[in-house]
């Protein structure tokens, strides 16, 4: 197809850009979630949290749905599908029902989101594909931080009782004009459609779903007397041997499928490629520190210093900013660095000091209590978001080029399945330090050592990060 016929491909940023907006409205939105339905911290958790359990777990099946049955098709009917969850979990009654919705709505995001570069690869080709590529970084990252921001605002405007439920609305409407716009869409199949796997789907979201709830549950139980009472010990005991079980019955899964060569939900002779497994790690470690931080932010700026939702979303506008920036920037500065490979690693790397950095300060002033901390909140936050962008703009692009050319295909799959699981682990593991730790501290004291902890998974990051070339090279 000739550029100049220039094919609609609009639409398919407005899903980028939803699919981490989504998450982020939600985070954003926690206190008034938990204010307004009367539920406990682990319960919050858990409502944000569980989008990305059935997110993670239809990306690869519903990918290659789209193969099979047309990319316009499915991306049609999951934007129609975002649109509905929208209105459910904007009216949601009870946590019940809300946890219910946000799980629909996952799978409505993992319809959408693998038809994106696909079509991509299809409509588009040289300059123009390798603008839409970079782009689609750009629409993710600004997902992230704008959903905090703009869901700030529109709790505020639509007050305490409204206000989190008009911040899920407006997924429904970017929802809408995707779904319009998809009309202009040109339909594109693969040639040689892979197999489906429907049980190892529902496998790796029920294990998800298992584990996430039973790292939130960890928040309600009494870290001084922990069998006073024993309910929530109980509970988080048996949520989290139930995630292990089905982990060990996807594990088996997996492997029946290798020996019958069926297509599986994780293509073990792929994993076995170092490089996907170390840009699966990179790729979880990064988003667990986005979610996680980010959920945090918003319970600390608006139940520990009172902030209303637009001041705490507009706090957070220059670690937005220089997020946008620095994924913008970052492909430039790899290529300055040394390419694809190896500008990419030292990209990696330099950012992963960036971002250290940043927390580490962040996390002091919080444990000293320094006054006037947002003011110094927005030093850290040029060196938090400057970090972060610069690694999710070439962490795909870093990774795809250091697996083998046969691995390629399902590779991205797999990748953008460790993201949405990091944002779930994310928000699960490091909401519940934060929770413990209130239990012992003062909140903002509890913030600074959670944000410190976080330094931990940027110290991994690079340590993965590292062995980028060496595995490239093999």
């Amino acid at each position: 197809m000739q550029e100049s016929s220039r094919p609609t491909v609009w639409p398919l940023y407005v899903v980028t850009f939803l699919a981490t907006y989504t998450i982020a409205v939600a985070a954003i939105s926690a206190p008034g979630i938990q204010y307004g339905l009367q539920i406990s911290e682990s319960g919050t958790s858990l409502v944000v949290g569980a989008y990305s359990a059935t997110f993670a777990a239809g990306l690869i099946f519903f990918g290659r749905l789209g193969d099979r049955w047309g990319r316009r098709r499915m991306f049609r009917a999951g934007t129609l599908a975002l649109a509905i969850t929208a209105l459910l979990t904007a009216s949601a009654p009870t946590m019940e029902f809300l946890v219910v919705a946000r799980l629909v709505q996952g799978c409505a995001a993992a319809v959408t989101t693998p038809q994106v570069l696909a079509s991509i690869q299809s409509i588009l080709q040289g300059s123009a594909r390798l603008r839409a590529v970079g782009l689609y970084s750009v629409f993710a990252g600004s997902g992230t931080v704008a959903g905090q921001v703009i869901g700030g605002l529109v709790n505020s405007a639509f007050g305490p009782d409204l206000g989190w439920r008009a911040a899920f609305a407006t997924v429904g409407v970017l929802a809408v004009i995707a779904w319009v716009g998809a009309r202009h869409l040109t339909e594109t199949r693969s040639p040689k459609p892979l197999g489906l796997d429907a049980r190892g789907s529902v496998l790796v979201a029920l294990a998800l779903l298992l584990l996430i709830a039973g790292l939130t549950n960890v928040a309600a139980i009494d870290l001084v007397a922990p069998l006073s009472p024993p309910g929530p010990l109980l509970w988080t005991a048996g949520l989290l041997g139930a995630s292990a079980v089905c982990f060990g019955l996807l594990a088996l899964h997996a492997r029946l499928r290798e020996r019958s060569q069926r297509p599986s939900i994780l293509p073990l002779e792929v994993m076995r490629e170092p490089a996907v497994r170390t840009g699966m790690a990179l790729a979880c470690l990064l988003f667990m520190m986005i979610g996680g931080f980010a959920y945090n932010y918003a319970i600390l700026s608006q139940q520990g210093y009172g902030l209303a939702p637009w001041e705490s979303g507009l706090a957070t506008a220059t670690l937005a900013l220089a997020f946008v920036i620095a994924s913008a920037l970052a492909p430039r500065i790899v290529v300055r660095l040394g390419g694809t490979v190896h500008g990419g690693r030292r990209t990696l790397l330099m950012a992963s000091v960036i971002q250290g950095v940043g927390l580490v300060g962040l996390g002091i002033v919080a444990i000293v209590g320094v006054d006037h901390f947002f003011v110094w909140y927005q030093f850290a936050g040029v060196l938090i978001g400057g970090g972060q962008g610069l690694m999710m703009g070439p962490l795909v692009s870093v990774v795809m080029a250091a697996v083998p050319d046969e691995a390629a295909g399902l590779t991205g799959g797999l990748v953008a399945t460790a993201q949405q699981t990091g944002i779930g682990l994310g928000i699960a593991v490091l909401s519940t330090i934060f929770a413990g730790l209130t239990q012992l501290l003062p909140m903002t004291t509890a913030y600074g050592w959670t944000t410190l902890a976080t330094v931990l998974l940027t110290v991994l990051f690079a340590l993965f990060a590292a062995r980028i070339v060496e595995q490239a090279e093999e």
